[in-house]
């Protein structure tokens, strides 16, 4: 489904805040005219909302990425909703006796797609700071929803053994505990070898089974990996590799 509206985003919201930004309306006097007789909610409430309910119903977040300075277009994508993703959504509120708040949502939502994620890129996902991502993340792990896999830079995150027994995929849970980032680059190394120095994202996507967003991830790292051995003094002729991500 596609909404349009014309007249673009107000003066600095934009595709990276639009859940960040300072709420403010386009004539402030009007809107809290409206606000106060009721047919007005808060600032912003219209967007929060349609994360909120997209990311409880178990499907795709809102894409606003079609938007210009002339009009904003909201795509919302049709899918198949997760309903084992909204009963534990739905359990944790009722336990907690509110609902949970649109970053810890969007965090769950993120590492559901993308199953296992480091802190930066959970902060690039949601578009907020390291240090605040970090503190939600801290919540969710006292909360036994999220767990930390791997130690100093190679730890991450993934969703706990208990919303993957919901899920019933102990199977996808043993993988992502079983597989760290050293292994990856392990395997992905041995591929390219076998390939006579040829890796590609599809070739990621199958050997290690993961997504496209975390397969372009795992040969970034990997060739920002090879070009500092290669400033350091390590002749390239001892690492050939042709990466396509």
């Amino acid at each position: 489904m596609t909404i349009s509206n014309p007249g673009g985003s107000i003066e600095g919201v934009n595709l990276n805040n639009l859940l960040t930004v300072e709420p403010h309306g386009r004539n402030p006097a009007l809107a809290d005219a409206l606000k106060r007789i009721g047919l007005a909610e808060r600032t912003r409430q219209g967007i929060y909302r349609i994360f909120e309910g997209s990311i409880m119903y178990g499907i795709p977040c809102p894409d606003y990425s079609e938007s210009t300075d002339r009009y904003v277009k909201l795509f919302i994508q049709r899918a198949k909703p997760n309903l084992a993703f909204t009963k534990m959504i739905s359990n944790e509120e009722n336990r907690m006796g509110r609902s949970l708040p649109i970053y810890s949502l969007l965090i769950l939502s993120a590492l559901q797609s993308e199953r296992r994620l480091d802190i930066h890129s959970i902060s690039e996902i949601i578009n907020i700071s390291e240090s605040r991502s970090k503190s939600n993340v801290e919540r969710l792990i006292e909360s036994g929803l999220i767990e930390t896999v791997g130690s100093g830079k190679s730890r991450a995150y993934i969703l706990s053994a208990k919303v993957y027994r919901e899920n019933d995929n102990a199977v996808g849970y043993v993988r992502q505990t079983g597989i760290g980032s050293i292994k990856y680059e392990e395997l992905v190394l041995k591929l390219a070898r076998e390939q006579k120095g040829i890796t590609t994202r599809d070739n990621v996507i199958e050997l290690l089974n993961v997504s496209d967003s975390q397969a372009y991830r795992i040969l970034k790292k990997f060739y920002i990996t090879i070009r500092m051995l290669n400033s350091d003094g390590i002749s390239k002729s001892n690492i050939q590799l042709c990466i396509d991500i």
